[in-house]
């Protein structure tokens, strides 16, 4: 286990380690929350084998019982680089690569984020079938690293999102009601007949939370939140988990600003991302 107050290759340091997740702090003050990402593509039935190799990357390997097998390589800090599905008949589609060099990003040049946020009937499975494959990625005239999207909120916001009105949740947890999950039955079914229709689409599922309680503590409750909304689509409703990349923010993205106990940013939000990563390639 990483010792909170030690310092990562890349000079971050362990502020929290809750054990399932570990919290970062950069030099400039930023904090994120890594984990492993892994976790939702375990599905009972799938076998699972990590190799680790002598400069402390990985390759994990989940094999399914229909032959599927999602192959994940993450670098010795366990940021997650490359992600590919390699189906029963041989053939491939990458997820996202981060295995080269990223572009950096000038944040200045990029436009200024608009609310654009999808107002969609979320019972309505065609209007968010449409809506989602609809909603076009502002056009800077590149692309992004997994890792920039997910990172760097102006690049991230370049993709509209989709607020899921019907999942809030409780101070201090992450679980969702039954009756939130199947208000998910909709979305679900929408988003696995696109993937089904285009095996490499990408969608971010954000976790947040009010402003109540430490920095630290709400951003990895937020992440949690993130990963019940994906398990929820992947075991209900049949959503492939490689499919979605799980990230909390906190309390940074307030949706009523409110320093107070505010169960609307209490939620969690989905966006199409695909439009932004590295283009997705499918091997025969």
């Amino acid at each position: 286990a990483v010792a909170v107050g030690s310092i990562l290759d890349n000079g971050d340091e362990v502020v929290s380690n809750s054990g399932d997740r570990v919290v970062l702090q950069d030099n400039q003050g930023n904090l994120r929350v890594l984990k492993n990402d892994d976790a939702l593509l375990r599905q009972p039935g799938s076998q699972v084998q990590t190799e680790t190799f002598g400069d402390g990357s990985t390759r994990t390997t989940v094999t399914r019982e229909d032959g599927t097998k999602i192959i994940t390589i993450r670098d010795a800090n366990g940021r997650v680089l490359r992600r590919v599905r390699e189906f029963a008949d041989g053939s491939r589609v990458v997820l996202f690569d981060d295995t080269e060099v990223a572009e950096p990003v000038d944040i200045a040049s990029l436009p200024e984020a608009r609310e654009q946020a999808i107002v969609v009937d979320t019972s309505d499975e065609d209007a968010l079938r449409r809506a989602l494959t609809e909603a076009q990625a502002r056009d800077v005239g590149r692309t992004f690293s997994l890792n920039q999207v997910r990172q760097i909120r102006k690049v991230r916001e370049l993709a509209p999102e989709l607020d899921l009105d019907a999942v809030t949740f409780a101070t201090g947890s992450a679980a969702i009601q039954p009756s939130q999950a199947e208000e998910l039955t909709s979305l679900g079914r929408a988003m696995s007949a696109i993937i089904s229709e285009r095996p490499g689409e990408v969608f971010l599922i954000e976790g947040h939370t009010d402003a109540v309680g430490s920095a630290t503590y709400n951003l990895a409750l937020s992440d949690r939140r993130a990963e019940t909304v994906a398990l929820a689509l992947s075991e209900y409703f049949d959503v492939p988990p490689e499919n979605m990349i799980t990230q909390g923010y906190g309390e940074s993205a307030l949706k009523i600003p409110t320093l107070d106990a505010e169960r609307a940013n209490r939620r969690a939000t989905i966006r199409r991302i695909t439009p932004l990563l590295r283009q997705a390639v499918l091997d025969n």
